[in-house]
């Protein structure tokens, strides 16, 4: 398993930099970044941690020098060791999952080639993923091919300087030693291209692996979902089936129903021949007895027809009451209609001459209470306080009429709520709601409330409505062709935005008008 780069400053990063200092020292390291650490990385660390970094031309630095320095800040701050080990790790993701799928009995072998490494880039990066190893065998393997690379680096440099003095006997040993070294770099070099194609070879193995997991979790998904189609085809079959029977059992009552009526009438037609013959009363009593028979079956089968014809009755009969329950509506409606415009237009006839002079400077409130009431209990959750809302709505302007419209859906609390708007100055016109004959009620007030507002309209230069219902638009721009000045009084949640832009003015109720 490869292990993560740990966070800053925590324990896991503090024993991981013990660890690596046990296999690398400075010289070790800085061979390993050389080769293995990428000059755009190495610049980016010189320049967080180099002081006056900002005037220096990073071009100019060799990547020598730039390694050299932050070797020596690997081992004095450990920022910028956590910095050198979140890019190396980086750059040697792959060599770490090489190094992590080499089975740990088998590391020894298989790094053992590796003694004469001449740390290329491939080669130092697979030493950074030994020393980061979790396995301590596998560590240990790091610190023995470095020390074998820089023991043999001794022995060939001091070969080199005895071929170069010529000094005696010697030369002739270490022409051989140099000609050995330079067969092992070959060496090394073939052992690193074979060591290359099986590292090839085992991310191609798991990657088929992959697509092979992959492959079969597709493959069961198509199982699965090809069982639950054929499950679904199953269930669905059944279906089919039953309604196929059903069907045909329906066919088959037909069917026998014909034959009944075909053998009932042979046999009447036997009974009446068998009749005539007088030695024939044996013959009789049998085709009497099957007449019986057949006979019984078919009035079992009148009796399924007149249950299915009495079903079919009562739905009819159902929807006709629904039918005439929505006329008499419509014609209650109608007729609530008609006599409101018959009062308007005898109201209209009676005021036309003295419309002006009978009016008074006094305004007058029409107070529906249940539309009013349900938009505070909704919005605020509380109830109204009428008398204040009256109090309010007066303006200290004298009031020619108060009037609630109130309906009383029973409870033992109604009447004391009534005594409270008659305190409060309201005068109180009640509602019992209308049952229907399917068990619905209707029970609302905008015709009295519109019939209201025509009678008082001749009486008084300002009516304030108190709702917020939509439907009283059609009332107020009558009034005010009336010349009636018109304000409409409701919480702003439940005024209809029709009705406060037709009237002259808009009172929006707040938190005052509750209890």
């Amino acid at each position: 398993m490869v292990r993560p780069t740990p966070k800053f400053k925590s324990h896991e990063q503090k024993q991981l930099l013990v660890d690596l200092k046990e296999v690398f020292d400075a010289n070790s390291l800085g061979i390993v970044l050389l080769d293995a650490l990428e000059r755009r990385a190495a610049e980016e660390i010189f320049s967080r941690n180099a002081q006056g970094a900002r005037g220096t031309r990073l071009s100019s630095l060799q990547k020598v020098e730039l390694v050299g320095q932050i070797t020596g800040w690997f081992f004095a701050s450990e920022q910028v060791a956590y910095q050198v080990v979140k890019e190396m790790d980086r750059a040697c993701q792959k060599e770490r999952h090489i190094v992590a799928s080499i089975p740990e009995d088998q590391a020894g072998e298989r790094v053992g080639s590796y003694r004469a490494i001449a740390f290329k880039r491939e080669r130092a990066k697979l030493v950074w993923a030994l020393s980061r190893d979790e396995r301590p065998k596998v560590r240990v393997l790091a610190s023995r091919v470095i020390n074998d690379f820089f023991r043999e680096a001794a022995d060939i440099e001091k070969a080199q300087e005895i071929v170069e003095r010529g000094e005696g006997d010697e030369v002739e040993l270490a022409r051989t030693l140099k000609a050995q070294a330079e067969r092992l770099a070959e060496a090394t070099v073939q052992v690193t291209e074979m060591q290359s194609k099986l590292s090839q070879f085992d991310e191609e193995r798991v990657r088929l692996l992959a697509e092979i997991g992959s492959k079969e979790r597709m493959l069961k998904q198509a199982s699965e979902a090809r069982g639950e189609l054929e499950g679904q085809v199953t269930r669905l079959k059944d279906t089919l089936s039953d309604v196929e029977v059903r069907e045909l059992e329906a066919e088959e009552a037909q069917r026998r129903e014909r034959e009944a009526r075909a053998k009932i009438d042979e046999l009447t037609g036997k009974l009446r021949r068998l009749e005539k013959l007088a030695g024939a009363s044996g013959a009789l009593t049998d085709a009497q007895g099957e007449l019986e028979s057949l006979a019984s079956k078919n009035e079992e089968l009148h009796r399924v027809l007149d249950r299915a014809e009495q079903d079919h009755k009562r739905e009819l009969t159902s929807r006709d009451k629904e039918r005439r329950r929505m006329q008499s509506e419509i014609d209650e409606l109608r007729q609530e209609l008609h006599q409101a415009r018959k009062q308007l237009a005898e109201r209209e006839e009676g005021t036309r001459s003295s419309w002006i002079v009978e009016r008074t400077n006094g305004i007058a409130i029409l107070l529906d209470q249940a539309n009013l009431a349900a938009t505070a209990s909704i919005s605020y959750g509380r109830k109204v306080n009428f008398a204040a809302l009256y109090e309010e709505l007066r303006a200290a302007r004298p009031v020619h009429a108060a009037v609630a419209f109130v309906v009383d859906n029973g409870g033992a609390a109604f009447d004391a709520f009534v005594d409270v708007l008659k305190r409060a100055g309201w005068d109180v016109r009640i509602k019992r709601p209308k049952k229907f004959a399917d068990g619905s009620t209707k029970a609302d007030w905008d015709m009295g409330i519109a019939m209201e507002a025509v009678e008082l309209a001749s009486r008084v230069q300002t009516l304030v409505l108190v709702s917020g219902d939509g439907d009283f638009l059609p009332l107020v721009k009558h009034l005010k062709r009336k010349s009636v000045r018109v304000e409409v009084a409701s919480f702003p949640e439940g005024l209809a935005a029709d009705l406060a832009q037709g009237a002259d003015a808009v009172l929006r109720l707040d938190a005052r008008a509750l209890e």
